[in-house]
């Protein structure tokens, strides 16, 4: 999907983009994206945190190693990749976009998956506090079921995607699955300079599903 995406990018754009492969957990990997990023592209306008994933976890298992996995992926990389890009951002007076699920009732399974994001509202609302001196701001917008291959990493089976989507959707007010085509356009739109003071901001993209 990464290179399929880069080839439209390219073709729209006519210009090749930047396209690493890394594990983002691994030592030095965040470090390598911002130097490389710089050397193609001179400057960082703008930093999408979007990396993350979801395991089945419970306070019941005998070992912290997939809460320890989804702390790593999920909060500490957008943490040291911020941390990475602040330099550049403040020359450029650009912004972060974090990426994440909108609210959810906490479900068995999920525990570090809701701290998470608990966490990462706070990271933007706090981010923003302390960056607004430097002129970067920082928001998170924040998507409900959207069809992405999060189930895919749930080891859902692709045969049962369909099925699981149409009983998803039945859930959701508007019963509509939302397409990562509209994500991406509010990403754009936040990280646009539209609406320079909007700081801090949790967007929920989710049909109101949140508001149940």
């Amino acid at each position: 999907r990464l290179t399929s995406v880069a080839r439209a990018c390219e073709t729209i754009s006519g210009r090749k983009p930047l396209c690493l492969l890394l594990d983002l957990t691994t030592d030095g990997s965040c470090e390598e994206i911002v130097k490389r990023t710089i050397e193609q592209h001179r400057k960082i306008d703008v930093l999408i945190n979007c990396a993350g994933k979801a395991s089945l976890t419970s306070l019941f298992d005998t070992t912290t190693e997939i809460f320890d996995e989804l702390i790593a992926l999920n909060l500490r990389v957008p943490y040291k990749l911020t941390q990475l890009c602040l330099q550049h951002l403040k020359k450029t007076k650009g912004n972060v976009v974090n990426v994440f699920g909108a609210p959810m009732r906490v479900r068995p399974g999920f525990l570090p998956f809701a701290m998470i994001h608990d966490a990462l509202e706070r990271f933007t609302k706090a981010g923003a506090l302390e960056l607004v001196t430097e002129g970067v701001r920082m928001n998170a917008v924040r998507p409900g079921i959207t069809r992405t291959n999060f189930l895919a990493n749930l080891n859902v089976d692709a045969d049962c995607m369909d099925h699981v989507y149409s009983k998803i959707s039945a859930v959701v007010p508007n019963n509509v699955i939302i397409e990562p085509d509209e994500i991406a356009k509010t990403i754009i739109f936040v990280a646009s300079d539209t609406c320079p003071n909007l700081n801090g901001a949790n967007l929920i993209v989710d049909g109101a599903a949140s508001s149940y």
